[in-house]
């Protein structure tokens, strides 16, 4: 049985689509959100950014039926892809042939034409398929690999147009009759590949397989997580740093994880599922070679995303209270875990999936809606990028009265006109209330506290250079 069929939400933060632009909210929403340009209304899968320039993103999408509470593929014709080119101003869609009834295992992008695809059919045929004309045609690769009754291509990646890797689930070779995981090397464009040698891999274990999509590449490196076929959750993180020639098992091998985020070679977060509303927390500062508990996340509602935002290392979640309705939530940690704050409580905000590649722009992607046409999102800009670049914003910020009874005046004074967001929160982090302030050298605001318990709450000031934050006491 194709674990891939077995377990497609396994990955819940990989989920996105995108394309022609059709803007749909205002900067002040933390998330922008465009209408793709798709013949179907569908859910994203996997999105991935170009290494070297984030104004290059491509995204593959699936059919699903979705309910407030199940997500299920539903098998179609072909995989549908979206691209950007220009940051996402614009999108561009399209489809692609794998085979009857295929489902996606990954996508990546080079650039604006080139990409690769990977994927398995309804009868467990694996392709990967190369296209240079942005997709209105794909070349299949690979074919003599992953052609074994259990072996499945999991990911494939190009760091460039020659060089490449593609991994996937435990098969035996023509010259070794144990299985050992199927990972291939090329370096001249996918025309031949070359499969690494079991004793530059690691040996599977009991039940374990790779799973689609389930994969990180910062430089040379490249993190996979492995699976339990039979519970479905994480058994062990393998790391090459040497573009797959040769593998190791890191210490994280009994932590479980199931979602994984990489902000550099060296700083990366992994999450271990507990519940739908619970997960162990654990980073890492030297590359996955030891791990370090952070405080467990606990949400009142399920989560779809955690990623580590790269620049400033700070944590960035998604969560949904249902797949269809929401209120979708976005939560942002400066301090790794220890302590939330709401950026967004949005009802049409919708994002199942986050990826940076830099502090200054992601993407996020839609669940497949019941009411609309696919969404794609994007967190960029100003201010939205002073909240997570971590610079400190050089700013004169007035807060009077403070202590206040009823309301608290906020005064804004830069030597620069900027645009400005303001985000107020309770102690425990919760998004009470957002403002918007065009671009100014001198801003001001009024927050109305009098329907407010006493206590401390705080306020964050955002522009694109930076942010700060301040303390508010209701008397």
């Amino acid at each position: 049985m194709n674990k891939h069929f077995l377990l497609p939400l396994v990955a819940p933060n990989l989920l996105l689509a995108f394309a022609f632009f059709c803007s749909v909210s205002s900067l002040q929403a933390q998330w922008k959100a465009y209408t793709p340009a798709l013949s179907e209304t569908v859910g994203a899968f996997d999105l991935r950014i170009a290494q070297g320039t984030d104004q290059v993103a491509w995204c593959v999408a699936m059919k699903y039926d979705v309910t407030p509470t199940a997500y299920t593929w539903v098998p179609s014709d072909s995989l549908f892809f979206t691209k950007t080119a220009d940051g996402g101003d614009t999108w561009s869609a399209g489809a692609i042939p794998m085979g009857a009834e295929p489902y996606a295992s990954n996508i990546c992008p080079i650039s604006s034409t080139t990409a690769w695809a990977s994927g398995t059919d309804v009868d467990f045929v694996s392709y990967v398929l190369r296209t240079d004309d942005g997709g209105a045609t794909w070349k299949r690769q690979l074919e003599d690999g992953f052609t074994g009754a259990t072996s499945y291509v999991d990911f494939v990646h190009f760091w460039d147009e020659q060089n490449g890797l593609a991994v996937g689930d435990p098969a035996p070779s023509a010259t070794e009759p144990d299985p050992f995981y199927e990972i291939y090397t090329t370096s001249d464009g996918g025309l031949t590949w070359s499969r690494v040698p079991s004793t530059n891999i690691p040996p599977p274990i009991a039940d374990e397989y790779g799973s689609a999509a389930l994969y990180e590449v910062r430089g040379d490196y490249v993190w996979f997580v492995t699976i339990d076929v039979t519970t479905g959750t994480g058994k062990r993180l393998f790391r090459t740093k040497d573009r797959g020639q040769t593998w190791e098992v890191l210490s994280a091998a009994d932590n479980r994880i199931n979602l994984f985020s990489f902000a550099d070679t060296l700083h990366g977060l992994g999450a271990k599922r507990i519940s739908p509303t619970k997960a162990q927390l654990v980073f890492t500062a030297d590359g996955g070679d030891t791990w370090t508990e952070l405080p467990t996340f606990l949400s009142s509602i399920p989560t779809t995303s955690y990623v580590l935002i790269p620049g400033s290392n700070f944590i960035l979640v998604t969560r949904r209270v249902n797949n269809v309705t929401g209120p979708f939530r976005t939560t942002l940690s400066k301090d790794l875990g220890k302590t939330w704050i709401e950026l967004s409580t949005g009802t049409g905000e919708n994002v199942g999936t986050v990826h940076f590649n830099s502090a200054t722009l992601g993407y996020g992607g839609e669940w497949q809606p019941t009411g609309h046409a696919t969404r794609m999102y994007k967190y960029a800009g100003s201010p939205l990028t002073g909240l997570l670049s971590g610079l400190a914003l050089d700013a004169r910020v007035t807060l009077s009265p403070n202590p206040t009874a009823d309301q608290v005046n906020v005064e804004i004074e830069v030597a620069e006109p900027a645009e400005f967001l303001l985000l107020f929160h309770d102690a425990q982090g919760r998004l009470m209330e957002r403002r918007f302030l065009e671009k100014t050298s001198v801003g001001n605001a009024r927050f109305d506290l009098s329907h407010l318990p006493a206590g401390v709450y705080t306020l964050s000031v955002s522009s694109q250079r930076g942010y700060l934050t301040r303390a508010i006491s209701k008397i």
